[in-house]
C-alpha cells in the first residue's frame, strides 16, 4: 500500500521546514516513512487516548464490550467509509471498537479500502474532517496501527478538509443565521484539531489560530447565558457534548479560556439536571431523534459532576438511576474520571422546578425521583434563521405521570419535504393550541418560516406547593386569522394535578368571524375516549385523566404519519367553534393503579359588580376522591376584588388548598 504515488502525495504536503523534522532526502518513500514515525514519536501534541488507557480499558473489559467491538469491526469493512450526514462511520464505530478489536490486519484492509475510494476524496459531507481526526484520536496509541495506513489517511484528511473549507469559509449569516451554528462547532473544530495535530502540514498549520479564539467566540454568540443552544431543539445535546469534548482536548494542550467561556460551560453542563426527564431522557424537543431513549442522560450527568464539579448533577443522576454503582473505573474520551467523580459532593437541588428564561423552557417536577410527574413547556422565540431545527410549536408540553411519559413530541421525520416531515415541522403535530388549523408562524419550508414569533413570558413561579406559567404569543395575529394574543398557563399542584388554560383574544378586524380552536394532546401511551371528552390512558406506571373542563368536540385518532421506529403517538384533540373570544380549561390529573373519581366544573366569579365571563376570570371547582379545590385565575390586566364560591379575594392567582379561606364580604 505504501506506493510511491502515495508517499509522493504526502510528501508534498509536508512544510519541510518546520522545526524538528527529519531532513528531506528526496526519496519519497523513506521521507514518508520518516515523517510518519516522527509524528507517532512525537509527545505533544495530545491527541486524548493513550497507551496505558487502552491498556487499562483491555484490562477491564467485559465480555459483552468485547463481543461488541468484534462485531463492529467485522463488519466496518461492509460500509462506504467516505460517506455519512454528520459523522464518518469511521467515528461512529466507537473506541471501543478500535482498542478492544483493531489489528493490523483489520487496518490495513481499512486504509486499503479507503485508498481505493481516492476519487471520492473530498466527497464527504461537512463534518468529516471532524470525523476523521476523531477516528485518528481514538488509535492513535494502538501499536496494531500501522505507519501506512496513517499515510493514507493523512492523505485523505488533507483532500477532505480542503474541500470543506472551499465551502465553510463562506458561510455567512444568510445561511445559518446570526448566532452560530452547530454546523459551525463541528465542521470548524475539525480544522481546528487538524492543525493542533498536526501543524508539521502545511495547509492544516493556520487552523491552530481557532483555540481558543474561535471556540470562544461560537460559545458566546451561540449558547444562551443559562445554557441552552439558541437553536432550541435536540441538537443541544450534540453540541453540548462538543463544547465539552473541545474545550478538555484544548486543556491537555496547554490552552485555556477565559472566565466568561467556563461559566457558559457550565450552565451548559447544569442544563442536563436541571431538565431531565424522570426516565433518564432527554426533553424532545425541536429536530431530534425518532424516540424516546430513557436513561442517555445518566453518563452526561456524571460527566457534568466530575468534569465541572456540580454536585447537583451528582444527586440527580444517583436519585434518578439509583442501581448503578461506580466499577473499577469512570472512562471518558481516554481519561478515567471515577477520582474526579468521587471527589465530588453530591448536592440536592434547591428545588424541583427549573426556568431558562433565556432560553424558553421551564419544566415543573414533582421531586427528583424517577416516579415523579414531570411537565416541560416550551416557550422560546420561533422563526429566526438559528431555530430552523426547531418546530412551528410554541408552548408546546411534554408532560410525564408519575415518571412515565404521556404527552410526548412526535421527533423529526426524515428531512425532506414529504408530508410526514412538514407535518412534523408544524404546529398540530405538537401539544399546542391553534386556530383555524393555521401553524404558528407561516412556514416557508422545513427549515424556514415567514415571520419572527417571540413569546412574552408574564409570570413564573415556582413555589413549595405548587409551579405556575403563564405566557402569551402573537403568533395568530396575522390578517385573515387576527387573533391577537394566544395565551397558555399552567398550573401544577405538586404531586396532585395540573390546569391547562388555552386563552384566544380576538383583534378588532371581523370581531365575529367563526373562528376553529383547537388543543391538541399526543398520546404516548394507550388511551380511550370514555365518555363527556374525558380521555384515560392505560398500562404499567402512571397514567393520566384528561379532563375538558368546558364543553369541546373530543376526536382520538391514529397517528397519521407513522413512521418505522418513531414512537408514533395518538392524536387527541378538543376542538371549540365560536365567534370571538373564546379559552379552553382542561385539567390533567396523573395517578398510579385505580384511575381517581374526579368531578369539575367551572364557577361563577363575581367582580366589578357582575359576574364576569371565564374569559375575564377563570373560577373552577375540583374534587378528586372527595378532596375539593377552588382555583380561581385573572387573566385580563386587571384585578378588582372577586369572590367565587366560599372565597374571596384580590389575588391574581388563588388555590383553596395553598391560600387560607378568605370568605367573600356579604353584598
Amino acid at each position: 500500500m505504501l506506493t510511491t504515488a502515495f508517499s509522493q502525495q504526502f510528501c508534498g504536503l509536508v512544510d519541510w521546514v518546520y522545526p524538528g523534522l527529519p531532513a528531506r532526502t528526496g526519496d519519497d518513500d523513506a521521507d514518508a516513512r520518516a515523517v510518519i514515525r516522527y509524528l507517532r514519536e512525537r509527545e505533544r501534541p495530545v491527541l486524548g487516548y493513550s497507551p496505558a488507557y487502552v491498556a487499562r480499558l483491555r484490562e477491564l473489559a467485559t465480555p459483552e464490550q468485547r463481543a461488541k467491538a468484534e462485531k463492529a469491526m467485522a463488519g466496518v469493512l461492509a460500509q462506504p467509509l467516505n460517506s455519512g450526514v454528520h459523522n464518518s462511520p469511521l467515528l461512529n464505530l466507537g473506541a471501543d471498537a478500535y482498542q478492544l478489536a483493531g489489528s493490523r490486519a483489520r487496518f490495513l484492509a481499512m486504509a486499503e479500502k479507503i485508498a481505493a475510494e481516492q476519487a471520492d476524496w473530498g466527497g464527504g459531507a461537512w463534518g468529516s474532517t471532524c470525523s476523521i481526526c476523531g477516528f485518528l484520536q481514538q488509535v492513535w496509541p494502538l501499536e496494531e496501527f500501522p505507519d501506512e495506513a496513517l499515510l493514507v489517511i493523512l492523505s485523505w484528511l488533507h483532500a477532505q478538509q480542503q474541500k470543506e473549507w472551499a465551502w465553510a469559509r463562506t458561510w455567512s449569516e444568510v445561511m445559518l443565521g446570526t448566532s452560530g451554528h452547530n454546523w459551525w462547532l463541528h465542521t470548524f473544530a475539525g480544522f481546528w484539531k487538524a492543525g493542533l495535530f498536526f501543524p508539521e502540514i502545511a495547509d492544516f498549520a493556520q487552523f491552530a489560530a481557532f483555540a481558543p479564539n474561535y471556540l470562544e467566540h461560537e460559545m458566546s454568540l451561540l449558547m444562551e447565558p443559562d445554557g441552552f443552544t439558541k437553536e432550541r431543539s435536540g441538537y443541544h445535546w450534540g453540541t453540548a457534548r462538543m463544547f465539552m469534548e473541545y474545550t478538555r482536548l484544548a486543556e491537555l494542550n496547554g490552552i485555556t479560556f477565559s472566565a466568561a467561556y467556563y461559566a457558559k460551560l457550565r450552565a451548559i453542563a447544569n442544563v442536563d439536571w436541571q431538565l431531565v426527564t424522570p426516565d433518564g431522557d432527554v426533553p424532545l424537543v425541536g429536530d431530534t431523534s425518532p424516540s424516546a431513549q430513557p436513561g442517555r442522560l445518566f453518563s452526561d450527568l456524571r460527566l457534568a459532576a466530575a468534569r465541572c464539579g456540580i454536585g447537583e448533577a451528582k444527586y440527580v443522576a444517583a436519585q434518578l438511576d439509583p442501581a448503578w454503582r461506580p466499577g473499577a473505573w469512570l472512562p471518558e474520551r481516554g481519561e478515567d474520571l471515577l477520582l474526579a467523580f468521587e471527589a465530588v459532593e453530591a448536592i440536592p437541588p434547591a428545588e424541583p422546578d427549573t426556568a431558562l428564561p433565556h432560553s424558553g423552557y421551564y419544566v415543573m417536577r414533582e421531586n427528583w425521583t424517577p416516579a415523579a410527574d414531570w411537565a416541560l413547556i416550551d416557550a422560546g422565540a420561533r422563526g429566526n434563521t438559528v431555530t430552523s431545527h426547531d418546530h412551528t410549536a410554541i408552548f408546546h408540553l411534554l408532560l410525564s405521570s408519575k415518571g412515565r411519559p404521556i404527552l410526548v413530541d412526535n421527533c423529526s421525520g426524515p428531512y425532506g419535504e414529504e408530508p410526514s416531515r412538514l407535518w412534523r415541522v408544524g404546529s398540530s403535530s405538537h401539544n399546542v393550541a391553534t386556530v383555524d388549523d393555521r401553524d404558528h408562524l407561516p412556514m416557508r419550508g422545513e427549515w424556514r418560516w415567514e415571520s419572527v414569533v417571540m413569546p412574552t413570558i408574564e409570570t413564573w413561579r415556582a413555589a413549595p406547593a405548587y409551579a405556575y406559567f403563564s405566557g402569551v404569543h402573537e403568533g395568530y395575529a396575522r390578517p385573515v386569522l387576527n387573533v391577537g394574543g394566544v395565551r397558555r398557563k399552567l398550573f401544577y399542584l405538586r404531586g396532585g394535578y395540573w390546569i391547562l388554560i388555552d386563552r384566544f383574544t380576538v383583534g378588532y378586524i371581523h370581531p365575529d368571524q367563526p373562528r376553529t380552536y383547537r388543543q391538541h394532546f399526543h398520546l404516548g401511551v394507550p388511551a380511550a375516549l370514555t365518555g363527556d371528552g374525558r380521555v384515560l390512558t392505560t398500562g404499567d406506571g402512571g397514567n393520566l385523566l384528561i379532563v375538558p373542563v368546558t364543553d369541546a368536540d373530543a376526536s382520538l385518532e391514529p397517528n397519521p404519519y407513522p413512521l418505522e421506529k418513531y414512537d408514533n403517538p395518538d392524536h387527541l384533540s378538543y376542538t371549540r367553534v365560536s365567534k370571538g373570544n373564546d379559552l379552553f380549561v382542561t385539567l390533567l390529573v396523573p395517578f398510579t393503579g385505580a384511575c381517581p373519581d374526579v368531578q369539575t366544573r367551572l364557577l361563577d366569579v363575581q367582580a366589578d359588580s357582575r359576574t364576569v365571563s371565564p374569559w375575564e376570570i377563570t373560577g373552577l371547582e375540583i374534587v378528586i376522591d372527595g378532596q375539593r379545590d377552588v382555583y380561581v385565575d385573572t387573566h385580563m390586566q386587571w384585578n378588582l376584588p372577586w369572590h367565587c364560591a366560599e372565597h374571596a379575594g384580590t389575588e391574581r392567582l388563588f388555590h383553596s388548598r395553598i391560600q387560607a379561606p378568605n370568605p367573600p364580604r356579604s353584598q
